[in-house]
């Protein structure tokens, strides 16, 4: 037995339906009751399928835009301005009252040419109608009966800006009735001036162009107010298929289209027969003088002054504002690039980065149809079993050909007749060759990164991550590229041991800039039988060396026994600490005091600029805060970081000895080309090379700034050619891009250097220790207190004391025999080399910069 329906809306529709059908079939007339009934119902059915209690809550949407984003960078004179647009179409918003009436006496409509326009060709009744022209309906519907096809449209502005704003381009009866429902409701809403500045504002325009004021600026590189007749029936030309009538695209097509736009004018009242005869000949003249791509669009008229620094903050804005945000929002985002600093690094790094893919001169992939020689007559095979799109070039092996001998021998060979014919013509052409074929058609490009960062703030205020933003070449190396730091990794190295010695000191093990080591080649024997033997750049060695020369002279074996000595366990936190790898840890190994693991510059530049800021890190910032188009700040990412987030990882005396020996390296060592372009203030850096000069490396900062700069093949295993160290490449452009970037800024000081506490004695520049009464050449060397050396000097003459290599040996290695250098003095050893049999010599992993001419 079926139960009641229980529901009170289930009870009141049933009492109501009984009520509706005693009321149909009761009264006195049925049929008349029946049919109300009927049209009742399908009314309801049709307000259901077309209208929604929402849309009454969405009218506000309607004047509402979608706006760029604009990017912004600190100039000169400290205030902001634009250097980038972010958006996918390019919209200007256009203020109906801001566009000039015409003021030509015979016209009876004194609106804007421009709003002329557009009511003739889309909508002359626009100001009589409620959003619905019936009318022009009916006549649509008869033009195109009698034409076979759809020839003319029967929408009115107003449904037309319902259907940009609520609907899709989708083609149904379902759409079109809420079309006309969201149009009349428009109207209710809206008075008919901002319904027409809405559509004006809103219509595609081809080209990725959106609304009137983007379109102007595109296609005649002018301001809406400032578009002729022409030029406005251009643009009403666009509104239903902007690709066929573009005149870029179809110029021809384009002409036509223009015609009928001007004789709807003509038939509106709009403009006389001989007022648009006289336009529309003017108008000739641009196309007469139209060279532009056809390929063209607005997204590539967007302002971008530094496509790497507008890359990678929008990649980071996606992550934290979205999408529709940033390119819809009109958000404006305060960035903490300064533009000079970031000129000055475009200008260093360009130049520099061309002339060095010349100099390597690695040529690129050319067998390209070495895959079809192969393997082209099993690929058909192979495609049809696997649905495999079909193998084949843009142009012909014979056309490669040509290009290719052309490019590097017949042109040349043409260039040297030439000489001797003195043919202007053929001079200019093969000129223009010339400057038109960028170095990467033939040789492979050499790139490279540049980023500067702020000591005190952290603050980025200047990004170069490669050889030129394009369409084939968007990674941006300085976050993107991993890459060996070589050398460049040492003065983090020995910070790190000096601050362990200082923070446990032991006289014999400990590490200070006056810690005399022993330059000379070392073994290791490895697990599988093999040798690990690193060597100097040079494959030269001094003898008995100060870690402060060592340093100055990237001498490698000082290095790893700096590691052995200190303890890489004891270490590595505060190496951790240094880096900052999320994710990622460093290798458990010796190798790592030579710089044998993978940093990005990004991450080597942040290590530099903790030891700039007194042994704190520092936390990168590109962005201060974003604001909405209504001045509101909607994200301010100076809140997410602030002091109390820093972290001393190594003591601020550690920071100061290790800033102190790396001016040595810029003064007298392998970085001296860092100051060939007259930096005016004391620099602090280090070269860095990796082996077989695949990575070249210069690194350093000054009060003001951190910077680095790489140099290097995207493919990690490429030479950029003997001799191509960071001191020869990345150090002078260093030095021109600090010289340029700081010129008109004040010197400072580093603030926290001022309260350090470090001892200075004089000591003995061949020992390192106090000086005897036989020391004739001495130094003021600084030390931390708990490290300050006590022995004295008694050395010359007789052997000297060594400091010990502590047993301490890497992973999978066998220690060698120990040989006492003096046996009546204090047990001071030094580590000989044993001259045993090998097995297999494993190279060193990098190299130094030693020894380099400049």
């Amino acid at each position: 037995m079926k139960q009641e329906a229980n529901g009170v809306f289930e009870k009141l529709f049933i009492i109501w339906f009984r009520d509706i059908t005693a009321w149909i079939w009761e009264g006195r007339r049925p049929v008349r009751n029946t049919a109300i009934a009927i049209v009742v119902i399908l009314a309801l059915d049709v307000f259901l399928l077309t209208a929604s209690v929402k849309d009454f809550f969405r009218l506000k949407e309607a004047a509402i835009y979608d706006i760029p984003s604009i990017l912004y960078a600190i100039g000169d004179n400290g205030k902001y301005e634009p250097i980038a647009e972010y958006y996918k179409f390019s919209r200007i918003p256009v203020d109906l009252k801001a566009l000039p009436p015409e003021k030509t006496q015979s016209l009876g409509d004194h609106r804007n040419k421009v709003i002329q326009s557009f009511l003739s060709t889309e909508d002359n009744q626009f100001y009589s109608h409620s959003g619905i022209d019936l009318k022009g309906i009916a006549r649509a519907f008869v033009v195109n009966i009698l034409a076979g096809r759809v020839k003319e449209g029967a929408s009115t502005i107003t449904q037309q800006v319902a259907r940009l704003k609520y609907l899709t381009i989708e083609r149904s009866i379902a759409r079109k009735a809420r079309e006309a429902w969201l149009a009349m409701l428009l109207e209710f809403a809206y008075p008919k001036d901002k319904i027409l500045e809405v559509y004006l504002n809103e219509i595609p325009l081809g080209h990725g162009t959106i609304g009137v004021g983007a379109a102007s600026r595109f296609y005649f590189r002018k301001e809406i107010q400032d578009v002729s007749w022409g030029e406005a029936a251009i643009l009403a030309s666009l509104t239903t298929r902007p690709t066929q009538f573009s005149p870029l695209t179809n110029p021809l097509s384009s002409v036509q289209k223009v015609r009928v736009v001007f004789k709807k004018l003509i038939e509106n009242g709009r403009l006389s027969v001989a007022d648009a005869e006289k336009e529309y000949i003017s108008l000739m003249d641009y196309y007469a003088n139209l060279n532009r791509s056809p390929n063209d669009s607005a997204f590539s008229d967007r302002l971008n002054r530094f496509p790497y620094v507008t890359e990678y903050i929008r990649k980071n804005l996606l992550k934290t504002i979205g999408k529709d945000r940033l390119y819809n929002g009109g958000l404006k985002i305060y960035s903490t690039i300064q533009i000079r600093h970031q000129e000055e690094a475009e200008k260093a790094m360009k130049p520099a980065l061309q002339q060095q893919t010349l100099e390597s001169n690695q040529r690129a992939f050319r067998n390209v149809d070495a895959f079809d020689d192969q393997f082209g007559a099993s690929y058909d095979i192979i495609s049809d079993l696997h649905d495999i799109p079909e193998f084949k070039f843009k142009i012909s092996r014979t056309e490669r050909t040509f290009q290719s001998a052309y490019q590097e021998e017949i042109r040349d060979v043409f260039s040297t007749l030439n000489l001797l014919s003195g043919d202007d013509d053929l001079g200019e052409l093969l000129d223009k060759n010339y400057s038109n074929q960028s170095t990467q058609d033939h040789l492979l490009p050499v790139e490279g990164s540049l980023i500067a960062i702020r000591p005190n703030s952290g603050y980025i205020t200047a990004v170069v991550g490669g050889s030129g933003f394009r369409s084939d070449n968007q990674q941006i190396r300085s976050f993107q590229a991993f890459r060996q730091p070589g050398s460049a990794f040492k003065p983090i190295l020995y910070a790190a041991a000096m601050d362990y010695s200082g923070k446990n000191p032991d006289p014999i093990k400990n590490v200070t800039p006056a810690t005399l080591f022993v330059d000379s080649p070392l073994q290791y024997l490895m697990e599988d039988g093999d040798e690990w033997a690193p060597e100097n750049y040079s494959s030269e060695y001094s003898g008995f060396v100060l870690l402060r020369k060592a340093l100055e002279q990237s001498k490698n074996s000082v290095a790893v026994r700096v590691l052995e000595q200190i303890g890489l366990s004891n270490i590595m936190d505060t190496l951790r600490g240094l880096l900052q790898l999320p994710g990622r840890d460093i290798p458990y190994n010796f190798s790592v005091s030579l710089g044998s693991f993978e940093l990005t510059p990004y991450e080597l530049t942040r290590a530099y600029t903790a030891l700039a800021s007194g042994g704190k890190t520092v936390n990168p910032l590109s962005v201060l805060y974003v604001e909405n188009q209504y001045g509101e700040i909607i994200k301010d990412y100076r809140k997410e970081f602030d002091d109390s987030d820093r972290k001393q990882v190594i003591s601020p005396e550690a920071a100061y000895l290790i800033t102190d020996m790396m001016g040595d390296v810029i003064t007298e060592g392998t970085g001296r080309s860092a100051m060939s372009y007259g930096l005016n203030r004391k620099a602090y850096g280090k070269t860095g090379t990796t082996n077989n000069f695949r990575d070249a490396w210069f690194v350093g900062y000054t009060p003001e700034l951190v910077t680095s700069v790489w140099f290097g093949y995207d493919v990690g295993t490429i030479s950029l050619g003997r001799g191509m160290t960071g001191g020869r490449l990345s150090a002078p452009v260093w030095g021109r891009f600090m010289a340029r970037a700081l010129e008109r800024e004040p010197r400072a000081e580093f603030e926290w250097a001022k309260s350090v506490n470090i001892v200075r004695r004089t000591i003995c520049t061949m020992s390192g220790k106090l000086p005897g009464p036989q020391c004739h050449e001495t130094m003021e060397e600084g030390f931390i207190p708990s490290t300050v050396p006590k022995d004295i000097c008694n050395d010359h003459g007789s052997s000297w004391n060594v400091v010990e290599t502590p047993s301490v040996r890497p992973q999978g290695t066998t220690p060698k025999p120990k040989v006492s250098v003096n046996a009546n003095k204090p047990k001071v050893e030094a580590v000989v080399p044993q001259t045993t049999a090998k097995k297999k010599k494993k190279k060193s992993l990098f190299s130094g910069d030693e020894d380099i001419d400049y």
